[in-house]
Order: structure tokens, then sequence, then C-alpha cells
């Protein structure tokens, strides 16, 4: 036989054992990720197995219909269970916090992960706390058993309440976001400079003061050879017209820097408030998204 003949045929063996074995590989990981095991070392295997765009994007889908979710829960100030627990439970309310190393108010409850912040502050324990996540600086009761000696709660179960569920407030929130998302090119300190601007979060610090956030719509339009991020932002102070509509007065104005936004007119009265609300535009459902 040819010797090159030779060479490249087990040349050829070796690429399709080779390529076999990636195929079982990526085979046997999809399996897992679709039978819906909830272990999360068994998605970061899969992915750092195949690296594949693919899959994160279904993972971001499912991550997006499940914050979807949470968010319509909230709101209706459904209790969700993280655990069951046994002994005499009590209720606690306030803002679910996160421990961060670097936060003065979460020192004391250094060693675990949430906390709430009210009346009566105290450390979250128990198991399944990872679901406390989507609550984090919203209002919430929390019922579970107490250790006072410790000064912990076992988490049984969680719920929105306050503003979270409050629906008046809510409602207005979308009226505003509408009114925005639909006027912005009259609302903007300037004209876009190629198309027109697309609204994108709405960011509140109380019911009347909001930071807007748009871009010019070319960034949408993939025949566009536009490459320039043109994001935008603005400090707004909203007051509701008798007859329909609001009166928008811009407060401050900002252009996007080279990794952030730069002040460029007026004054930044809310920049160190701690907690706001946004929500995000979704172009292909038409509606507005709690983000945080």
């Amino acid at each position: 036989m040819n010797k090159s003949k030779l060479i490249w045929g087990g040349i050829v063996a070796i690429a399709l054992i080779f390529a076999g074995f990636l195929w079982y590989s990526t085979y046997k990981a999809k399996n897992k990720l679709l039978q819906g095991g909830e272990n999360g070392a068994e998605i970061s295997s899969f992915e750092d197995a195949i690296n594949g765009d693919d899959i994160l994007a279904i993972d971001e889908e499912n991550l997006d219909e499940e914050m979807e979710n949470f968010n319509a829960q909230c709101e209706a100030g459904e209790w969700l269970k993280i655990a069951d627990q046994s002994g005499s439970q009590t209720t606690v309310s306030g803002k679910l916090r996160r421990v961060y190393p670097d936060d003065e108010a979460a020192k004391q409850f250094s060693g675990y992960s949430y906390f709430i912040e009210g009346p009566e502050s105290i450390a979250l324990a128990g198991s399944n706390l990872a679901k406390l996540d989507y609550f984090e600086d919203r209002e919430v009761e929390v019922q579970g058993v107490k250790n006072s000696e410790k000064k912990e709660l076992a988490v049984a179960q969680v719920k929105c309440t306050g503003a979270e569920t409050n629906k008046n407030v809510l409602d207005e929130r979308r009226k505003l976001m509408d009114y925005v998302a639909a006027n912005i090119n009259s609302i903007a300190s300037k004209k876009a400079k190629y198309q027109k601007w697309a609204a994108d979060i709405i960011e509140f610090v109380d019911e009347s003061h909001a930071y807007v956030e748009y871009y010019d719509a070319v960034e949408d339009d993939e025949n566009s050879d536009v490459d320039e991020d043109t994001a935008r932002k603005i400090l707004v102070e909203a007051a509701a017209k008798a007859g329909g509509g609001y009166d928008l007065k811009v407060l401050a104005y900002w252009e996007m820097g080279e990794d952030d936004y730069i002040l460029k007119e007026g004054s930044d009265k809310y920049e160190d408030v701690g907690d706001t609300n946004s929500y995000q535009y979704d172009p292909e459902k038409n509606k507005w998204e709690r983000i945080d």
C-alpha cells in the first residue's frame, strides 16, 4: 500500500474518532440540560464542554421567562415557598438585602447571604435561599422559624408587599412609561443623529422622578454600518396633566463615554439614592418589564 495513503488514512480515522467523541459529549450534556436538572454544575459543565451560543441563548431565554413570571407573582403578592420549616413560625417585614463585604449596614450579618432591613433587622437562614435573589432590594414579608439568640430566621416562604403590590402605583408607572416610549423624541434634549430615539430603560427614583435611557434606533438596523454607542440618559420630573399625558421637565442630561455615561447638562440630584425601580422596554412584546 502507498505509504502516504496509509498516513492520510490514519489521520482521517483519528479525526473521525475525535469528532465522534465531541458529538457524544455534547449530546450527553444536552440531554442533562433538556431533562431539566437543577444542578448548576451540570449546566456549567455543559456550557464549558461545547461553549455554544445556542445553549447560552436557550438559558438566557429561560431566565427572561422566569423573571417575567416572578414579576407577575410579585405584583400579585403571592407567596413563594422556599423550604419546609418545623416549629412555630413568625413574619418579618422590610427590605430584603443581600450581604456584601463592603456594605456597612450588612457587617453585622457577615456569614449570611441575605438579611431583612426593617423595624427588626434579622439574618435569613435555611436552604434554597438562592430563590431570594429575585427579591433583592424589594419590600417583602418573610415567614419562618425565628432564632432570637442567633438573630436569624429560617425561611419558609416570602412574598412582595408594600409598593411592590400597590396596583395604583404600578398602573401609574406603566402609564408614564408608555407615554415616555411614545414621546421620547420630543422629550429628549437633542435630536437623534441617525434615525429616531428609542426608549430602553426607565429607573424610578420615586413616582415623580425617573432616569430615562434611550438610543438611536439605527442600532436596531441590521443593515446599518454605524459602529457607535448612541446611548443617552436624562433625569426627568413628571407631573400628570388633568386632561391626560404629562408635563416632563429634564433636570439632567448624559451622553455615553468610553465606559459610562458622562453628565453634559444639569445636575444629578439623586446620585446618592440607594433604592430605585428599573424597567426595560421589550419591543417584541410591546411592554415594559421590571429588571431589578
